[in-house]
């Protein structure tokens, strides 16, 4: 018999560095449980007014400049001394919803079958990295297809799905779920339908204890708790 595997949600937002800085934690993890873990991708879209967020929200203070530092400070202290936050500067996205519905598309395409597990969550990451480290708005539905196509996505049906709405009626589904959970931000880990959240710029370590106690849980007269 096989064994059994835990499935957990993966809450991010598209424009968030601390999900970017974050990706080496849910590879080791992956990494190190993966025969024993089921991932699900979700986005979380904290960006949803990049304009508001500059103009009377939590960057109106520091403005353009202070975001396009912070972005840089953030992911140099995590090991990523190549981005610059120019993005910011000359060419930012107004909102991460633009950003979430192509990757909604993918993840369609991927659970009906019609692409290799893993597609979504490999083709999100190559939008943070096109948004993060060569400083593209990936707002832009043409970065994102041409993003798509240089991973080897077609790009008939992901347009498809954007033209017809239904990308976005399935990022608007991650949004009432998340409303649902009460998830604060992003990156956020969902175990076991909510009972367990761990949510920001945590300890690896924590992760993992967190993992290996719901991984021991699974087996017959054990529990995590």
């Amino acid at each position: 018999m096989a064994p059994r595997t835990l499935s957990f949600g993966y809450w991010s937002d598209p424009l968030c560095i601390w999900a970017f800085v974050a990706q080496r934690k849910l590879v080791s993890l992956l990494e190190r449980h993966g025969d024993r873990l089921e991932v699900d991708h979700h986005i979380v879209p904290v960006f949803g007014s990049v304009p508001e967020r500059f103009s009377t929200g939590s960057w109106s203070k520091a403005g353009v400049e202070g975001r396009v530092s912070a972005t840089a400070r953030i992911a140099a202290e995590h090991g990523h001394p190549e981005v610059t936050g120019e993005i910011w500067r000359t060419d930012p996205p107004a909102s991460s919803w633009a950003a979430g519905a192509p990757v909604k598309a993918v993840n369609a395409l991927e659970k009906a079958g019609a692409l290799p597990a893993g597609s979504a969550a490999d083709y999100l990451w190559q939008l943070r990295k096109a948004v993060f480290v060569e400083n593209r708005n990936i707002a832009r539905r043409s970065v994102q297809l041409e993003v798509a196509e240089a991973q080897g996505l077609p790009r008939a049906p992901i347009e498809a799905a954007l033209d017809d709405g239904s990308a976005l009626a399935t990022l608007f589904e991650d949004h009432q779920e998340r409303e649902r959970l009460k998830i604060q931000g992003s990156p956020t880990y969902v175990f076991d339908g909510g009972r367990a959240m761990l949510y920001g710029n945590f300890d690896e370590a924590i992760l993992h204890t967190t993992v290996e106690q719901l991984v021991a849980g699974l087996e017959a007269g054990r529990s995590p708790c």
